[in-house]
């Protein structure tokens, strides 16, 4: 596989033509600054459920990029993070006190009594090498691999906070998660091609999953699997219709890894399969749906999650409404989330969001839930940029 990558960029690198790589060309450096507050007050919650009031998160994205005389593109990215999250789920790992048993290898779930609360973190989140020409796009480094980056799913007004794929869990409840980030923020090689009528697709390699990423904690919950020789394979679709007008946006992706765990059970490979898909209509109005399925690296221990929802915007505001479920039949855990949300840029750079959300995880002794109010405002803005020859 390593050796089909360096074949694959020399590839790359010929196709555009090396010879310009001595000419001068223009680049560009760009730095942008993005924090996140999450507001949870006065949740209503049952079974032990320990509300945060309040969560953030802080990051910076530094991105180069070189546009060589031929028209290759040589970039290169880097972007940090700080976190508080939910002391009890960092990483989305979760210990929830009912069956005794290891550690989902794509969940990240264990019925395992709960371990030592975490406080904030920070974490190189990515940082990679990219090369962009007319053979498609190769990356080397720290990156999430193609089946998470080809994702696509229900609208959701909230970006850090949703029922689906949190970034921030005021509740520590949400277990839903579709959007097939299996080895994390781990050193890697992806290559996707062009995109041809809409449609391009992907491979990524990861050689040893050790990302201790804030959102995907590979290895880190009581006798979670470790992963290596992790193959993602992944097709996104982006098409406007021309007749209509609707936009479809699809994605499928599927992954296998060698899994290595001392508990008994374990399957010598994790095996993870998931699609999802965005409409929208010419109205404005979209409707979507994600789903996906693990067996989590062990036998009779798949872990399911699914979402649908809808959203419009009107009166310069975003709208939502999302359901999703999922099951973990190793922690003996399943989940019913509901939201209802909206959000709108009130001045340049700042975005409120507020939504009341309703969410039920059940475990073999034990029901926990949440409901409330979540707000959640967002500030960006350009940190520093620079362009030169």
């Amino acid at each position: 596989m390593r050796i089909q990558a360096s074949r694959l960029a020399v590839a790359v690198l010929a196709g555009a033509g090396m010879p310009a790589m001595a000419q001068s060309a223009p680049f560009e450096y760009e730095s942008d600054i993005e924090a996140v507050t999450v507001i949870a007050p006065d949740h209503n919650t049952s079974g032990d459920v320990e509300s945060e009031g309040i969560l953030y998160e802080v990051s910076l994205d530094n991105r180069f990029e070189k546009v060589l005389q031929n028209g290759l593109q040589i970039g290169a990215r880097l972007t940090l993070r700080g976190q508080r999250d939910h002391p009890d789920r960092p990483g989305f790992v979760g210990m929830f006190d009912g069956t005794p048993g290891p550690t989902g290898a794509y969940s990240g779930l264990s019925g395992m009594a709960q371990d030592d609360e975490i406080g904030a973190r920070g974490s190189v989140e990515t940082a990679y090498l990219e090369l962009d020409g007319g053979y498609g796009e190769l990356r080397m480094g720290r990156d999430r691999g193609v089946a998470a980056r080809f994702h696509e799913g229900a609208p959701s007004a909230l970006t850090h906070a949703g029922i689906n794929n949190p970034y921030l869990d005021p509740d520590g409840l949400k277990i839903l998660r579709t959007n097939h980030d299996l080895t994390g923020p781990s050193a890697k090689v992806s290559y996707a091609t062009p995109r041809i009528l809409g449609l391009r697709a992907g491979l990524s390699f990861t050689p040893d999953s050790e990302a201790k990423g804030l959102d995907r904690n590979v290895d880190a919950g009581h006798g979670q699997p470790g992963l290596s020789n992790a193959v993602e394979v992944a097709a996104n679709l982006s098409r406007r219709l021309p007749q209509s007008g609707i936009r479809i946006e699809a994605a499928l992706g599927w992954s296998t890894a060698e899994a290595d765990s001392p508990f008994a059970g374990v399957r010598d490979r994790v095996e993870t399969l998931s699609g999802g898909a965005n409409i929208e209509l010419t109205s404005g109005v979209s409707f979507g749906g994600s789903w996906l399925k693990s067996d989590n690296g062990f036998q009779s221990a798949d872990y399911e999650a699914w979402e649908i929802g809808a959203g419009f915007e009107a009166f310069e505001t975003d709208f939502s409404v999302n359901y999703g479920e999922a099951e973990d039949s190793l922690a003996v855990l399943e989940s019913e989330a509901f939201s209802i949300a909206a959000s709108r840029e009130v001045v340049d750079g700042l975005r409120l969001g507020l939504a009341y959300q309703d969410e039920t995880l059940t475990a073999l002794t034990k029901k926990r839930a949440g409901s409330g109010f979540v707000a959640e405002i967002t500030l960006n803005g350009n940190f520093f940029d620079f362009a030169g020859n």
